[in-house]
């Protein structure tokens, strides 16, 4: 802060050194108007606003003593103010607030000095010749060091938000055993570890955007997600994942697995809507913890890729939608059983499109028999010749459970094995 520093004299200096020892009438008087004007300042706890008014009143004896001395502020003194405002970044105030701040404790500060100057008309005069260019250079200035120091923390923090969600990440997917450095981890970052989350799989066109504009980009994604949700887009951890953009979203603590799912089935159709770029959206299922996470980023993965190889329609698709045939593909003897399900009717191909479309249309077999151009009868027919080869009955859930999720695991081998032929 290089310029010249004016010296109070006379009534007017007497004023400013009384005002610096005792400056409670400034502070209290621009800390109501910050506190009540501004709604950044506004919804800050009792302890911030305890802060608040320190940095007020640092600043009010900062000027006062500047002019009584005729002497810019030291850097110790102006490293203090940077502080404050290093302070800000974390407290959630917002730069533009920031510097409001600084201009209300201004005018605040110059509305006192010409109220306690009464009528003297040498202190007036000192004040609006001499001093009124001052005030506006000195909190100009320091408005100036205040926004120097809060982009530098922002970047900062941004920078170890970075580093922390970077090791928050490794454990989820190479160490989710570890639960006290996942508990850290989130902590850090201000996250409630114990918090169930669901994990949004996003299949988002990314193939012209620059790796140096990636970060940028999927922040951008987030931003619009949390949005959605109507959520602090700090609340949200993301990353590009086996080439799609993963989200982990908070869930109400209490609500049950299914109560979660339909919630994020109409969530994730709102994203479709607003977010460009989204072709389509995976959703896992609630669940907690560093393993939970990993599983529930694991599901909303396979639910995209299972709703490409299956018949299931629409860019929405959740794990819940495959979790019969999710669990028959871990058990070596339940997938060969269903298998043999299929291979016993895969002589009569015209048996196989039958009942896949049977299921399709959801049972209905006015409209399967409508799409397969055939009369009603003959679909009967036809269902009746499942039963007979497989000694099934298509009016048992049970069956009609295991031929549903047998078609599937066939559509699904179907396709896959089509996108590896050239």
């Amino acid at each position: 802060m290089d310029h010249f520093v004016p010296r109070a004299s006379g009534s007017l200096a007497e004023l400013a050194i009384a005002l610096a020892r005792h400056p409670q009438a400034i502070v209290e008087r621009a800390s109501h108007a910050l506190l009540e004007g501004d709604p950044a300042y506004a919804a800050l706890p009792p302890s911030i606003r305890a802060d608040v008014r320190e940095s007020v009143e640092f600043a009010t004896r900062l000027w006062l003593r500047a002019i009584v001395d005729g002497r810019s502020p030291g850097d110790e003194e102006l490293m203090t103010m940077a502080e404050s405002s290093r302070r800000r970044v974390h407290q959630g105030v917002p730069l533009p607030s920031l510097l409001h701040a600084v201009r209300l404790g201004s005018r605040e500060l110059w509305h006192t000095l010409l109220e306690q100057c009464g009528s003297g008309p040498e202190s007036r005069e000192q004040l609006l010749t001499l001093f009124s260019p001052f005030l506006l250079d000195f909190f100009d200035a320091i408005s100036q060091r205040l926004a120097s120091a809060y982009v530098d923390e922002q970047y900062q923090r941004a920078r170890w938000r970075d580093a922390l969600r970077y090791e928050l990440l490794t454990i989820i997917f190479s160490f989710p055993d570890d639960a006290a450095a996942f508990r850290r981890t989130t902590e850090a970052l201000g996250l409630d570890p114990e918090t169930p989350r669901v994990a949004l799989a996003l299949d988002v066109d990314l193939s012209e955007v620059l790796p140096s504009r990636m970060e940028g980009e999927l922040d951008r994604i987030v931003l619009s997600v949390s949005r959605c949700l109507k959520v602090s887009a700090g609340e949200l951890v993301r990353t590009f994942h086996r080439g799609h953009v993963l989200i982990w979203l908070p869930t109400v603590r209490g609500d049950s697995v299914l109560a979660t799912d339909t919630f994020m089935r109409a969530y994730a159709s709102e994203v479709m809507d607003s977010t460009r770029d989204v072709r389509a959206v995976g959703i896992g299922l609630m669940n907690a913890g560093p393993t939970g996470w990993a599983a529930s980023a694991n599901e909303a993965l396979r639910a995209l890729e299972s709703s490409r190889l299956t018949a299931v329609a629409g860019p929405v698709s959740s794990y819940s939608d495959f979790v019969l045939q999710e669990s028959a593909l871990r058990s070596d003897s339940a997938l060969r059983y269903l298998e043999a399900l299929i291979d016993r009717l895969s002589h009569e191909q015209e048996l196989l499109q039958t009942l896949s479309l049977f299921f399709e249309y959801g049972q209905h077999r006015k409209q399967a028999s409508e799409r397969l151009g055939i009369h009603p009868n003959t679909l009967n027919y036809r269902l009746g010749r499942i039963e007979e080869i497989l000694g099934a009955d298509l009016s048992d859930i049970n069956w009609l459970a295991k031929l549903h999720v047998a078609i599937q695991l066939r559509q699904v081998s179907d396709r896959a094995g089509a996108t590896e032929r050239p």
